[in-house]
Parts: C-alpha cells; structure tokens; sequence
C-alpha cells in the first residue's frame, strides 16, 4: 500500500470504541475500530467474487448508509475503483454506464435491492472469508465522481487515494480536528462532500463519524437534537441546509456543550446569513472552497472568522488571477484527471477555474463568483453573486437566483427568478430599488418564476440549467 493508505488503517484500527455508527435506519447499527479492518477485509472478498479487480472500476450505488462507508474503506485499502451513483438510479443507466466505463462489477450499498447489482449487507460479511490487502500503487484510481451539474453537463472526476488523505490531513492540521472530534455526516454519500468531507478527511484524524440519512426536512427537523444524542463536535453543511435548520429549529438555539466546529461547503454562504447564524448560535459558520477536482482549497479562521470570504489555502496550495480572470490553483490534492468515454484523461499542472476570486494582502481568499455566469447587460458586466446577497435580507430565506437571459436591446437582461409564486409588481419595485443603491451599476430588468428551482445534490442551484429552463419557455 501507499505510504499513506497503510497508516491511516493502522490509525483507525486503535481507535477506541466505534468508529463508524449509522443511525439512518431504524436500528443503530456500529463498527468498532479493532474490527474494521477485519470488515473491510472480508467485504473485499465479497467485491472480487462480485468481479473486482485492483484498479478496475466498480459501478457503486450509495447512499447515506454504513455499507457505503465500509465499501469505500474497502475500495481504498484493496486498490478498488468506485464509480459511485446514487441511489434510486435507473437501471438501464447503471447498465449503460457499467458499459461506457468497462466496469467489472455492479454493487449495491443502499437498502433497496437492484436488478443485476451484488447487495453488501454487514450482516452478511462474517460468513466471508477475509482476504489480505496487496499494496496499492500510489496513482492508482480509487473514486469515479460526477459533477453535481451545478455549472454544465456532469463530469467523471477520477481521484487516487492519496489526494484524499494527504489534503484530509492538511485540512484537519489548519482547523484543528483531531481524533477528539466526533463528525456527524448528513451530506449525500454519493457525492465528493459526502465521501470526503463526511467520511474520509474526519478519519485521516481518527475522529469517529456518525452516518445519518441523507439531509432533507425530516432530518432538519430533528437536526439539533441528533447532535446533542451523539455528542457531536463536527459536521459540514451546504449553505442551504444552514439556512434551514435554522429556520426550522423549535429549540432554544443553542448550540449542544460538545460542538465546537461547524463547516460549511459545496456553495457560497451569505456573509449576512453568517453573521446571523453566529449572532443566534455563537458559533461561526466556517465557510471553505473547494473543487471536486482539487478538494478542499481554503477554509475560514476559527478562531477569527472573515464571514463572506473563504479562508486561507491549505499548505501546499497557490492562488493566482484576480476579479478580472478566472482563478487558477495549484495544489497537492489535485485528481488525477477527467474520465472521457472510458478513458482517463490525466490532469497536469495549474487547474484553471470558472471562479473570480481575489486574495487580500494576509492570503484570505473571496470568491466573487463565476466567469461563466456574469451578465453582460448593455456593456456592463453584472455579477449575479452579489445582487444575490444584497437581496438576502430582503427575500427573506425564500429559494431565488439571479440570472441573464438574452435581450434584444441590452444583450442580456437581468432576471431575479423565484420559485413557487411570483413577486407582486410591490415587491419587485422594492427589489429593483435594492439593487439600484447597491455600488455599481447593476438593475434587475425583469422578474420570473418556476414551480421547483434546479439544484443539485447539496442544494446548489444548477444556474446553467435553470438558464435552459427559462429560455426554452419551462416554468
């Protein structure tokens, strides 16, 4: 194995009690630390029965479920590579992509059964016999990720292990998570922030992680008195999800005794949701960027939090570009490179973003938003972002985006799009006299709405889709 994977399983062996607990089902349901390897061991038999071979890939569905956690500790420690998707995915296009990829195996680590699909139930790995690990060459495959879509047609991302731990560990050295820590992972385990932030960079430190269902209302609900039960001190959300177990907590809005570390990604957080957030918990929302490519980058301070910027870069990463170009990253972490009709295409180099960003004297990244989505109205360029957070306050928590469609006159026009019922003209006036006093020269020329706004798996609004959406007259 790498100089990196065999450690962090010896780690992870001397971890005291459980180390992964899934609390998603109806039963609790554990796997203590001296028995993981042992687990892991006989479910990599089980994979290579169901076809597996070291650094061919795997067609894996997940979800937020323990066998998700323990198939991709499996697939890292044997030389494994996991295509993931989520669960509930059609089978003719598990199929199609089995055949795209040249995919040995197709797996099932969600609860449903799946046509076709070898199911992992923990309580079927004691009857395996376990196999021993061989090393695993640094470089070898160990993720097939897909792009949540939020900017573009969906991508296959291909990572080694290595980046995963080494910027895990980084990560953890910079906002002090140690083996201390207890993570809770409501993120979609299908996705990089569900893996990663969820699972695998919480046990580079040797901190256990609790694994709940997916996050929706349901959980958002119970959100607060989960983490008080499991004595959590850690977790990641989205933006969106921040946004609504605030607005959904029936609690006294404290926060429980044990948490101390509360990060938020996949999206860019309001620095007024922030402050709001820190002003009725206290504690700050920790906002981090990051890249499905290039993981983590930079995470805020917390002891002293910059609420609307993104932090500092993790050791090892450099930023370079400015409000006026793209923002290029080179970084230690980086993948290996895209999967084109069943081929790896390798990645080499600086990594060139869609991202305006600007870095301040002290190395403290803000992003401005993407180059891809600025507005180009009569000449003027116009950045959605921050039209956006101008009128949080005002739009009041309700799901919006804005965006630019084609005008025959300005070139493009400025839409403020609402889901659910439309602005009255009343507050639409109000909205466009919001932005009018914001600096600049931006104007919202017009108002529209859709019955659902498209998001990807965190909640993220899919801007290049909603774009399609209302060009091609969809409401």
């Amino acid at each position: 194995m790498s100089d990196l994977i065999a450690p962090f399983f010896d780690r992870l062996s001397r971890v005291g009690g459980p180390v992964l607990t899934d609390i998603s089902g109806a039963a609790r349901r554990e796997v203590a630390g001296a028995d993981l390897n042992d687990r892991l061991d006989r479910l990599a038999g089980m994979l290579a029965e169901a076809g597996a071979r070291p650094g061919a890939p795997v067609v894996a569905l997940f979800d937020n479920t323990l066998e998700s956690a323990l198939t991709l500790l499996a697939a890292m420690r044997h030389g494994f590579t996991l295509a993931l998707q989520p669960a509930g995915t059609d089978v003719e296009d598990l199929n199609r992509l089995q055949g795209e990829i040249g995919a040995r195996a197709l797996v099932n680590a969600t609860p449903q059964p799946v046509e076709g699909a070898t199911r992992i139930r923990l309580e079927d790995l004691s009857a395996r016999t376990p196999v021993a690990p061989s090393p695993v060459p640094p470089g070898t495959p160990f993720t097939i990720t897909f792009t949540s879509g939020s900017t573009g047609a969906p991508k296959g991302i291909v990572h080694g292990a290595e980046s995963f731990l080494a910027c895990g560990e980084a990560f953890n050295r910079q906002t002090g998570i140690t083996g201390h820590d207890r993570f809770l992972n409501v993120m979609p385990m299908f996705y990089m922030a569900g893996i990663f932030n969820g699972i695998l960079a919480p046990l580079m430190a040797g901190a256990p992680v609790v694994i709940a269902e997916g996050f929706n209302t349901v959980t958002a609900m119970r959100f607060w008195p989960t983490l008080a039960a499991e004595r959590i001190t850690a977790l990641w959300l989205s933006p969106t999800m921040l946004s609504l177990v605030s607005r959904l907590d029936r609690t006294a809005k404290r926060v429980p005794p044990a948490m101390r570390r509360l990060f938020v990604g996949t999206g860019a957080m309001a620095a007024s949701d922030a402050e709001q957030f820190h002003r009725t918990y206290g504690l700050p929302p920790l906002q981090s960027y990051g890249l499905s490519e290039l993981l983590y980058v930079s995470v805020d301070s917390a002891e002293a939090p910059n609420f609307g910027t993104a932090g500092y870069p993790l050791d090892g990463v450099a930023l370079t570009g400015g409000a006026d170009a793209p923002l290029s990253i080179t970084s230690p972490y980086g993948f290996l490179g895209y999967l084109v009709d069943g081929v790896l295409q390798a990645h080499d180099g600086p990594f060139l973003t869609s991202d305006l960003a600007q870095v301040d004297e002290s190395g403290r990244l803000s992003i401005l938003g993407r180059a891809d989505d600025i507005i180009l109205r009569g000449g003027v360029n116009v950045n959605p972002v921050d039209i956006e957070a101008a009128l949080s306050p005002f739009m009041r928590g309700r799901a919006y985006c804005v965006t630019g469609l084609r005008d025959a006159t300005l070139g493009q026009k400025v839409v403020l799009v609402t889901e659910g019922a439309g602005l009255d003209d009343a507050a639409f006036a109000e909205a466009q006299k919001i932005v009018r006093s914001h600096p600049g020269r931006a104007q919202l020329d017009a108002a529209a709405q859709v019955t659902k706004l498209p998001v990807g798996p965190t909640g993220k609004i899919r801007r290049a889709a909603l774009r399609a959406q209302l060009e091609g007259g969809g409401a």
